[in-house]
């Protein structure tokens, strides 16, 4: 069993879960990486070699039954899970481009949808009794600028799905603060990442150009939002969306 604080972040192989990994790990935690991809190994593998508690997991939080038997494994090995960060998701592009509603199979639809939102409401169904065991902590989703506002660039269903994640976060907070929980999304501007570049350089640089900061988010913005919100001075926010977008959208 573990004495140290345990964290879990989903689609943690790379990008903005991998830079949410490494801010925890340095807060002390005990870091699981997890990922459908075996990268996720050499991933906790960087950050052990820099000084973090860290493990990879593979799962695929898209399936019930992976995500049960992830989540029975952490439990048996840890006997906790103090902090879930959901941040696992996918945007599908076709030639570097989203398909319209119109040309959008079910398939695609379902897919995204199972992936984006439906994972993270089966990895809180499963955690969240670990939390309420301890009488503490903290869900952090990760949701988007597309979930907040229109935007031209994401497809239907990917807005869809970042939306969703708020409006289960919220009614989740209400469910379980009283157990000492507290459960708040962060929605993302355009961040750095493989999968925010599939649009290309010359899309990136006419976006940056129409943020206030003039700049793309980075993965540690994100990783800094989350960092605030599984600590103790967060303890009284819950139910809330902070957006980390640059200015390009304000509330």
């Amino acid at each position: 069993m573990t004495d140290k604080r345990v964290g879990v972040i989903t689609g943690a192989s790379r990008g903005i879960g991998l830079a949410i990994a490494k801010r925890l790990g340095e807060r002390g935690m005990h870091v699981i990486l997890v990922s459908k991809y075996e990268q996720v190994h050499e991933s906790a593998s960087q950050l052990r070699a820099h000084g973090a508690s860290a493990e990879g997991l593979v799962s695929d939080t898209s399936d019930e039954t992976s995500i049960r038997s992830l989540v029975a494994r952490i439990d048996s090995t840890h006997g906790r899970c103090d902090v879930l960060v959901n941040n696992a998701g996918i945007s599908p592009k076709h030639n570097g481009r989203k398909r319209e509603t119109i040309d959008t199979p079910l398939s695609e639809w379902n897919l995204v949808l199972r992936t984006n939102l439906t994972g993270a409401f089966q990895m809180c169904r499963e955690c969240v009794p670990l939390m309420q065991r301890n009488r503490w902590g903290r869900v952090v989703c990760i949701s988007s600028l597309a979930g907040r506002t229109g935007s031209v660039h994401p497809a239907s269903i990917y807005a869809a799905t970042k939306t969703g994640l708020i409006g289960f976060s919220r009614v989740l907070a209400e469910q379980v603060g009283g157990s000492g929980i507290t459960v708040n999304c962060v929605a993302a501007g355009k961040i750095a990442t493989p999968m925010a570049l599939q649009w290309g350089d010359g899309h990136s640089d006419e976006y940056a150009a129409r943020v206030p900061l003039r700049r793309l988010g980075l993965p540690e913005d994100i990783a800094d939002a989350v960092d605030f919100l599984v600590s103790e001075e967060a303890s009284f926010i819950t139910g809330t969306t902070i957006d980390v977008n640059g200015g390009v959208f304000m509330n």
